[in-house]
């Protein structure tokens, strides 16, 4: 049976520029729901309004007006585009008689249903405790009632509110223990591949273009989850994919990115989010079956804020076995020096691997070494810490060709040098 969902698009009157994007806006919020429930359908309406209502959000006759039209309609559930604090959830919730949540709580509610790994799940509390926090109001809650909490901390008797608050940052503050211990292995698992330097590529890219079927199909595996929802994954997935010929790189998927993502999500996912800043080269997959122009600035737009919008990038567009008039979009976007492939099909990866490898050249370089007869036995430290491509032996000396960066190259030269002859 499916689950009858309204949808409520609130927009500012005043504001004109809030008055466009309305078909974007709610075929977004329609997917999340999708994703969180797949047997929904719809019904949605679009209110202007002058000012938020500070106990219901909306205006008290609109709220009885939708009222009649949830029970008419049998709704069960009602999805908002705003934030809404505790106050004006509960009294939604108390006069509506069914379930009600904002955009920021459904996403929360995605990713407690998608988190897998434990830093996956500690990043969703984490998530979840801060959006409560950021919610709790003094509106609507009676301030006689209290805990009788003894001490210094509590003093006579503390307050509800004072304790809910309370209690939620201590297990803030130690959930950011853990995920700080989890950024200091991360940065010890960096430094374990500088050992092995292979470039680094992150996949990113708006929620549902396709990052983790591209990861799947690059590495010819099919053990990272991969869906037709949003935000499918959320804990980063890496793979030594093959680029051409002797030569390879580390790819590596990300949680997707998403319209008006709340600040406390992003900082949240912090330790996931900010692998994308050791990259090398950034993959922005594009979906060309989506919103493209307005997506593109999300991406930018969360790039910067994660300081990665300075890395290498690339534009490439999935799903060309889902439109009809390809050249259409290779005019529209030529500016961006598009590569457009079918993640799923696995149509265009010649084409992606050439950009790639082209831009990849930029800094990591091919470069031929010759080492005298004497010294044979560095090749194999080498071998351990730097990438051969090929190796030629003579009687006199062998010829290896490697691929690194200008400061690797400097490390093997100085190498050779303090050898002994």
């Amino acid at each position: 049976m499916n689950m009858r969902t309204l949808v409520i698009i609130i927009k500012n009157r005043k504001n004109k520029n809030e008055n466009s994007g309305y078909e974007h806006e709610i075929s977004e919020i329609k997917s999340l729901i999708k994703t969180y429930s797949p047997y929904s359908d719809f019904y949605e309406i679009l209110l202007r309004i002058d000012s938020p209502n500070p106990s219901l959000y909306i205006g008290s006759g609109k709220v009885q007006d939708l009222k009649q039209i949830i029970i008419e309609n049998k709704i069960v559930l009602a999805v908002l585009n705003i934030t809404l604090n505790q106050t004006q959830q509960r009294n939604l919730r108390e006069i509506w008689g069914i379930d009600v949540m904002d955009k920021t709580f459904l996403i929360l509610e995605i990713f407690n249903q998608r988190a897998k790994s434990q830093e996956g799940k500690l990043q969703v509390e984490l998530a979840r405790l801060r959006y409560e926090l950021s919610r709790i109001s003094h509106k609507g809650i009676s301030f006689d009632q209290q805990y009788g909490v003894k001490g210094i901390r509590g003093g006579s008797g503390e307050r509800k509110i004072e304790y809910e608050r309370r209690v939620l940052r201590d297990r803030i503050s130690i959930l950011n223990s853990k995920i700080e211990t989890i950024k200091k292995t991360r940065e010890i698992q960096r430094k374990k591949r500088k050992r092995i330097p292979l470039p680094i590529i992150s996949i990113v890219g708006y929620t549902n273009a396709g990052k983790s079927t591209l990861l799947n199909s690059l590495s010819k595996k099919n053990d990272i989850y991969a869906d037709n929802m949003l935000f499918s994954t959320l804990d980063p997935t890496s793979r030594r994919v093959m680029i051409k010929k002797g030569v390879f790189a580390i790819f590596t998927d990300t949680v997707g990115f998403i319209n008006n993502l709340p600040t406390l999500l992003i900082s949240a996912f912090s330790a996931t989010l900010e692998e994308i800043k050791y990259s090398d080269l950034i993959i922005h997959l594009h979906d060309l079956t989506s919103d493209i122009e307005k997506n593109n600035i999300v991406v930018k737009k969360t790039l910067k804020e994660l300081t990665a919008d300075n890395i290498p990038l690339i534009n490439v567009f999935n799903k060309m076995d889902a439109v009809k008039n390809i050249n259409r979009f290779k005019v529209t976007f030529s500016n961006l020096n598009p590569v457009f492939i079918s993640a799923r099909e696995k149509i265009g990866f010649e084409d992606l691997f050439k950009t790639i490898d082209l831009e990849l050249s930029k800094k990591w370089k091919e470069r031929i070494i010759e080492i005298s007869n004497n010294n044979f036995n560095l090749i194999n430290e080498i071998k351990k810490d730097y990438f051969v491509i090929e190796e030629r032996y003579y009687k006199e000396a062998a010829i290896i060709k490697v691929k690194v960066t200008d400061e690797n190259y400097d490390k093997i030269t100085d190498l050779i040098k303090t050898s002994p002859k």
